[in-house]
């Protein structure tokens, strides 16, 4: 079957083929492999770190938008408690707005029937002068000279004053059922 020679042929190139591999298999691990493994440990080690890196920046930007929302709750809160201060201080002003309006309408109307009260009475002293003078010179003239002047002018004013003294009353009864 396999000859001496033939066999010592198949060893040498057995042991040939060995050294061959062997070479090739250093070579290839020193030129090839070590720097691939080399750049694959860098390239997983730059992977690492910005995945590293990104998580962080993940954990900021959660702690940023919580902190966002935050603030934004407690804006939204205070903008509600401005409001509400606002729009009771609001009330509290037109309500002392309407006081005070009230207050000076009401400062108004007693200033005119002051006015008009006191007016009525002008007038009426003015419509009563007349009034006697007319009457003493009418009654001169009627009567005569036998009543003196200043006794006629105390009729007629003892007359108006009763007269005064019955629109006085009714003035009174009239305020009273105005103000009820």
């Amino acid at each position: 079957m396999f000859t001496p020679e033939a066999l010592a042929s198949y060893v040498s190139l057995a042991i040939f083929t060995v050294i061959n591999l062997l070479a090739a298999y250093l070579i290839l691990k020193h030129f090839l492999f070590k720097p691939i493994l080399r750049m694959l440990r860098k390239r997983r080690q730059l992977i690492s770190d910005e995945l590293a890196q990104a998580e962080e920046t993940l954990d900021k930007a959660k702690e940023k938008m919580s902190q966002a929302e935050e603030k934004l709750d407690a804006t939204t809160r205070e903008a509600a408690v401005i409001v509400t201060e606002a729009r009771s201080q609001a009330e509290r002003q037109s309500e002392v707005i309407l006081t005070d309006a009230r207050q000076s309408a009401a400062g108004l109307v007693t200033r005119a029937e002051t006015e008009v009260s006191r007016m009525r009475i002008t007038m009426l002293n003015d419509v009563r002068n007349e009034v006697a003078d007319l009457s003493v010179a009418i009654a001169s003239k009627v009567i005569g000279q036998a009543m003196d002047e200043r006794r006629q002018r105390e009729l007629v004013e003892k007359f108006l004053d009763d007269d005064k003294d019955k629109q006085q009353a009714v003035d009174a009864k009239t305020e009273v059922s105005g103000h009820a």
